[in-house]
């Protein structure tokens, strides 16, 4: 992932955003740290919310709503949540009461970047979250 990441942080301007999960503090300097002294800035978010939170949202993944099928998120999650709320997973955004537009708002505003405004009425909305749903189910 460093590799990938070195590459595309030396070709490209602006900002890059890198959605990934790392809870291991190795993996962590691994791909972080190298980058960080590569010379590149990094800015690490963590995403928190409360155990039932996470496990309502795994169960949003599954037309059955049961977490048969997540038994391996479900089995790691404890670890995960407390690992992720330790001060070297970077800045912690507590996401249990909001919403994913107020979740980048937060980021960017933490980053000092600026999002173009979200011009989706209601209902578009609704559809875009509605089908990120279901890409996300898994059978």
């Amino acid at each position: 992932m460093f590799e990938v990441l070195d590459l595309v942080l030396g070709k490209q301007q602006g900002v890059v955003i890198a959605p990934m999960t790392l809870t291991e503090p190795a993996y962590y300097d691994e791909i972080l740290g190298r980058l960080r002294e590569a010379g590149h800035e990094v800015r690490h978010f963590a995403l928190l919310a409360d155990r039932e939170t996470v496990l309502a949202r795994l169960r949003e993944r599954s037309l059955s709503r049961s977490l048969k099928r997540e038994a391996f998120a479900v089995a790691k999650l404890d670890g995960c949540l407390e690992r992720l709320r330790t001060p070297e997973f970077a800045e912690h955004v507590e996401t249990d009461r909001l919403t994913v537009p107020q979740v980048a708002d937060r980021i960017a505003a933490s980053a000092g970047l600026s999002l173009a405004a979200n011009a989706d009425g209601p209902l578009r909305h609704r559809l875009r979250r509605i089908g990120v749903t279901i890409r996300h189910i898994r059978l």
